[in-house]
């Protein structure tokens, strides 16, 4: 039973980690498309993302700076993006999202922390399953509720981040003449 759980586990984690990755390697992008002058964070410094507890506290930073170095990369090439903080309010409510749903998941972890001890016990176990049903139900609702917001704002952010990456490479160079009028 116990190396069931644990195969099933290790592929879901898998699976877990080939996501992050892509999605790491899409914000690491998107900020390498920018002019080096234009970043407003180096490439690299999205991995920290990867850190358990300290990614949700972080997102709001590279949010921040991702939709700052867009924006930079379009006025330094004499564009207007479509708007005026791109990917911000996105990035910023997936953050706040993930944010609340961690401090809810604080408040009802003593419970979780029971269940998952006595899992080898029956007895103990259907005893710590009644006294997590003890939660607020509200509480418990709002958490899920959370949680599928800030899914749904993740593979927004993805595919904005991901948009803007993919136009920031086409963006014209302001400074650079025309051809057709270069020879002139």
């Amino acid at each position: 039973m116990i190396a069931a759980f644990l195969s099933v586990f290790l592929i879901f984690f898998l699976i877990g980690l080939t996501i992050a990755i892509l999605y790491l390697l899409n914000l690491q992008n998107t900020v390498k498309a920018a002019a080096p002058e234009n970043r407003m964070m180096k490439p690299g410094y999205v991995w920290l993302l990867i850190i358990p507890l300290f990614n949700i506290f972080y997102m709001f930073y590279v949010a921040k700076k991702i939709s700052a170095t867009i924006a930079a990369e379009y006025a330094a090439k004499g564009q207007i993006p479509d708007n005026p903080r791109p990917t911000y309010m996105v990035g910023m409510s997936m953050a706040v999202c993930n944010f609340l749903n961690f401090l809810i998941g604080l408040y009802t972890l003593p419970d979780v922390w029971e269940m998952y001890a006595n899992m080898g016990d029956p007895e103990m176990m259907e005893m710590a399953l009644q006294s997590s049903s003890n939660v607020n139900p509200l509480l418990s609702g709002l958490n899920s509720l959370l949680g599928l917001a800030g899914f749904i704002l993740w593979i927004a952010y993805w595919i904005q981040t991901h948009g803007y990456k993919n136009k920031m490479k086409h963006l014209p160079d302001a400074n650079v003449e025309s051809q057709i009028f270069g020879s002139l």
